[in-house]
């Protein structure tokens, strides 16, 4: 193996790491931004009543807001519907309302369980995911996609020109 080829090889597993590393941290910053809202988001789903399935929606919505959470998509390329989070947050709005509405019921009354069992499976039919939206929509798009995965891409190949010129 040339002396040239091994300096390759070397600096991409050094390249390889230092983006593993980076990756790692990017992945870890964007969660810890959005542990708030994933926070609010599982309290809302787990309520009890629907009291207080409508206070942790409404501190969802709020802490969605102040991230920015009110537009943008789940997705780099293939942006549609089932992923913009701007229609996450309305649906999130209306069933903060529908809560209100249920409250009206009495507590222990087959409506007032399936309404807030209806409300938790409307709940499952978005494709809420914060992470995604942060990655994607607040630390560069494109450029943390790289620095957070293609570390893997790196390494492989420095593993090939490896194997190639052993």
């Amino acid at each position: 193996m040339s002396r040239q080829v091994e300096r390759t090889i070397v600096s991409l597993v050094f390249l390889g790491i230092a983006l593993l590393v980076v990756g790692i941290g990017v992945g870890v910053h964007a969660y810890l931004q959005i542990l708030p809202v994933k926070g609010w988001y599982e309290q809302a789903y787990s309520a009890a009543d629907a009291e207080q399935m409508a206070l942790w929606l409404d501190n969802l919505l709020a802490e969605m807001e102040r991230l920015g959470m009110t537009q943008g998509h789940y997705a780099l390329i293939f942006k549609n519907p089932h992923n913009d989070v701007s229609l996450d947050y309305e649906v999130f709005k209306s069933l903060k309302e529908r809560c209100l509405e249920v409250q009206k019921y009495p507590k222990g009354s087959m409506d007032y369980a399936e309404s807030l069992e209806d409300i938790r499976r409307q709940m499952d039919k978005t494709d809420f995911n914060p992470w995604w939206w942060y990655m994607c929509n607040c630390f560069g798009g494109i450029y943390a996609w790289i620095l957070a995965f293609w570390w893997w891409f790196i390494l492989v190949v420095a593993g090939v020109l490896y194997c190639l010129y052993e």
